[in-house]
């Protein structure tokens, strides 16, 4: 098995991210959602830092296919993190301008994983978050278990109130399963887009 990825996700200022980056995550998440307390725009990242070997991830709900293509273009963006009701026919137009594409599933007890299938084919990972009104970034977990009864067929970020208290353990439930990377967001927090460099080096070294 490769090593974990650690995905960092709902970044928004310059200094924040030179901290963490000296962390040496694999990827930042930045999140163009206007209704997130984490939320960027284009004209806001242009000001924060790059990292080579940190690859940029745009996070969108719902947004059209054109705007997505531009804001990556403008942001370096490399992955595109699909978290609202796109469909596999938007994920694979999106696919073919040569972005990498993330589709989030919202899980709660009675997600059943039933249209995972259609995704496979136009999508290169799949994300587990816990199921919320406001897509995410609620710092509550789901129950892993859960994943053990669905057909995942693809590399997949878990996302959902991931710590440092239960990193270890949200790996180890995942055991047997194709999980790629965690994916760190409210949990690390000091504030709403600000990550504690202290909690993010103790999830990173949980690892």
């Amino acid at each position: 098995m490769s090593k974990l990825k650690i995905k960092v996700c709902g970044m928004t200022d310059a200094q924040n991210m030179c901290e963490i980056g000296a962390l040496k995550p694999n990827f930042f998440g930045l999140i163009f959602y206007p209704k997130s307390p984490r939320f960027v725009s284009a004209e806001t990242i242009k000001g924060l830092p790059q990292f080579e070997e940190i690859k940029r991830v745009g996070v969108f709900v719902n947004e059209s296919l054109e705007n997505i293509i531009t804001i990556a273009e403008q942001t370096n963006l490399s992955f595109i993190q699909l978290h609202g009701q796109e469909t596999p026919e938007f994920c694979k137009n999106l696919k073919v301008s040569g972005l990498q594409v993330i589709k989030a599933f919202a899980v709660d007890n009675n997600f059943k994983g039933a249209n995972l299938g259609q995704y496979e084919s136009v999508c290169d990972y799949f994300l587990f978050d816990t199921k919320t009104m406001n897509h995410g970034g609620s710092g509550e977990s789901f129950d892993w278990q859960i994943l053990h009864k669905l057909l995942i067929n693809k590399p997949f970020f878990l996302s959902g109130g991931v710590g440092a208290e239960n990193a270890a353990e949200a790996i180890a439930a995942c055991a047997g399963l194709p999980l790629y990377a965690l994916d760190i967001n409210s949990r690390a927090e000091t504030a709403p887009g600000i990550k504690s460099p202290k909690i993010a080096a103790e999830i990173i070294k949980s690892l």
